[in-house]
C-alpha cells in the first residue's frame, strides 16, 4: 500500500516536472512556435502569398517617389528605400514616351514577385498601322491594354522591365511583336521598359506589397 502511494507521488512529481519544463521551453521559444503555427494555418487555406498591391499614378505619388530616389542618391543616405505601388505606377507613367502617355488613361500597376503588370485604356493611334494592322479598323479608337513582365536590376542607373505579355482588348500579341510595341510606348529601341534609377542603387526587389531599392555596397 505504501509502495503504491510512493509510486503515485513520484509519478505526480514526474508529471509536474515534465509540465514545468515544457512550459519553460514553450515560453522561451514562443516566437518560433507562433510562427510555425501561423505557417501551418496559412498552408491549410487559400491566399498563402501576399495579395498584389494595385498602384495608381498621381502627382503626389510621383513627388514622393522622387524624394525617396533623392534620399538614396545622397551621400550618407539610407541603405534602402521602400516604394509603394502608387509610387511605382507614377514613375512608370512619368517615363513613358510623351505621345504614349498623352494617349493613355485609367492607368494602374499591379506588383508581383519580381514582376509588374501594367493596365490602362489606350488610344490605338498611339501605335502605327504596321504594328496593329487590321486591329485598328476592327477595334475602334480606344481599348484596354495589359502589359506584364519580369523586372530586373540591369546595371547602375537602370531597371529593366522585360515584357512577356502584351494584350490589347482580348488580342494577345506574339512574343516576336512585343519589343516593337514596347518601344512605341517608351520611345526606346531596347524592346524593354528601361526605368532610370539613382546610380547609388545596387539592387532592386519587387514584391506584391512594394518595391525596395537597396544602396550599392562600395
Amino acid at each position: 500500500m505504501k509502495g503504491g502511494c510512493f509510486r503515485n507521488i513520484f509519478a505526480m512529481v514526474g508529471c509536474f516536472t515534465v509540465l514545468l519544463v515544457a512550459g519553460i521551453l514553450a515560453w522561451e521559444y514562443r516566437g518560433q512556435i507562433t510562427g510555425a503555427f501561423r505557417s501551418v494555418i496559412s498552408l491549410g487555406g487559400e491566399g498563402t502569398a501576399p495579395e498584389p498591391m494595385v498602384g495608381v499614378p498621381s502627382s503626389g505619388a510621383l513627388r514622393s517617389a522622387e524624394r525617396k530616389e533623392e534620399a538614396i542618391a545622397r551621400r550618407g543616405g539610407p541603405g534602402y528605400v521602400y516604394l509603394s505601388a502608387d509610387e511605382i505606377a507614377a514613375l512608370i507613367e512619368d517615363r513613358l514616351d510623351p505621345v504614349a502617355r498623352a494617349g493613355m488613361d485609367s492607368i494602374r500597376v499591379m506588383l508581383g514577385e519580381d514582376r509588374f503588370t501594367f493596365e490602362g485604356q489606350v488610344r490605338l493611334d498611339v501605335f502605327s498601322p504596321d504594328l496593329l494592322g487590321p486591329l485598328i479598323e476592327l477595334l475602334g479608337s480606344r481599348q484596354p491594354m495589359r502589359v506584364a513582365g519580369e523586372v530586373k536590376f540591369r546595371e547602375a542607373g537602370v531597371v529593366a522591365w522585360t515584357c512577356d505579355e502584351f494584350v490589347i482588348a482580348s488580342f494577345p500579341f506574339p512574343q516576336s511583336a512585343i519589343p516593337r510595341l514596347v518601344n512605341r510606348l517608351t520611345g526606346g529601341t531596347d524592346g524593354a521598359f528601361l526605368i532610370p534609377i539613382p546610380e547609388t542603387v545596387g539592387d532592386v526587389r519587387v514584391r506584391p506589397d512594394g518595391v525596395t531599392f537597396y544602396r550599392k555596397v562600395v
